[in-house]
């Protein structure tokens, strides 16, 4: 054989070989192959598999945001519409409470010199008996009024003179004031006050 031929069966094998690579690729989409491969491998390297993991992160993130107290314009936690973790209403009331009665000025029993009495009057009760014994006073304060101005219209010098007058007067509004405010018994005012005392 001679050379040429030689050369010229070399070539076409070459161009063959060339061919039968080349035809197969074109006719799979030789770049979706790659494409694919590429994919495959990212796939293997894990970097593919990051994706949704990030979503993961991001829906969480969203639910954390959800479940987050509220915050006002200074970046305080609100509380909720329940009062949650706030104070809400002021605690109950324990001890004696005090509740004004009134100003109220009297002749005194004094038949040969003209002498008043004034007094500032303030009721002590229970804090669990306040709102019983201000709605009575509010209810029957004109009873409670004429009865106390007779009362203190009969004392003469004598009688509100000292420490054992005063204390005495004292006591007996307080028993008479049970006895008009309440029909069931039990004593709601537990002392009377004299804020101001004075003859004149």
């Amino acid at each position: 054989m001679s050379l040429k031929k030689t050369l010229v069966i070399v070539v076409v094998g070459a161009i063959s070989a060339a061919v039968g690579v080349a035809i197969p690729l074109v006719m799979s989409g030789g770049t979706k192959v790659a494409h694919a491969d590429t994919a495959e491998s990212e796939h293997d390297d894990g970097h593919h598999g990051d994706k949704p993991a990030a979503k993961a992160d991001d829906h969480g993130k969203a639910e954390a945001h959800a479940k987050a107290p509220a915050k006002d314009d200074h970046g305080s936690a609100k509380a909720d519409d329940h009062g949650k973790g706030g104070d809400h209403g002021a605690p109950p009331k324990t001890g004696p409470q005090y509740i004004p009665f009134g100003r109220i000025v009297v002749n005194l029993n004094e038949p040969s010199l003209t002498k008043y009495l004034s007094l500032d009057l303030t009721l002590m009760a229970d804090a669990k008996d306040e709102a019983a014994v201000k709605s009575a006073i509010e209810g029957r304060m004109p009873v409670l009024r004429t009865w106390l101005t007779s009362h203190l219209a009969d004392k003469t010098m004598d009688d509100v003179r000292g420490k054992v007058g005063i204390n005495r007067m004292r006591r007996e509004i307080q028993d008479q004031f049970n006895t008009l405010m309440f029909d069931d018994g039990r004593e709601r005012v537990g002392d009377v006050l004299f804020e101001e005392w004075h003859i004149e």
